[in-house]
């Protein structure tokens, strides 16, 4: 242990300072030896706990992440089959100008559509 430096306090608590460093109780090596073995196994339990609650944060990601790859994936392809072929947009496929055939604004793909 380390011996501390009376100097420092007023004169009236130098007394009491020496008085209660006499009466102190010293921990037996024994007694030092099993405060630091019950210290290792709590470390060891605390670990232990630890490392299985890593795995479970880390399980817990990997599943959401799955989810949410999933369900992108899912939504990519209901939107790609939207009915257009595929290939155009909204504006083209389902937001055409006009009444149909015989509209000015109406068009088609090939000439033989619209009789």
């Amino acid at each position: 242990m380390q011996d501390f430096d009376d100097h420092d306090l007023p004169a009236d608590l130098e007394e009491l300072s020496a008085q209660l460093r006499r009466e102190a109780t010293r921990p037996s090596a024994q007694s030092l030896d099993q405060l630091k073995l019950r210290a290792m196994r709590q470390a060891q339990a605390t670990s232990g706990a630890q490392r299985g609650m890593f795995m479970r944060s880390r399980l817990a990601t990997l599943l959401t992440i799955s989810a949410l790859t999933l369900g992108a994936g899912g939504t990519f392809a209901v939107a790609g089959s939207g009915g257009n072929g595929g290939g155009g947009s909204a504006a083209k496929s389902q937001y055409k100008p006009g009444k149909g055939c015989g509209d000015k604004n109406h068009v088609h793909e090939r000439q033989d559509e619209c009789k």
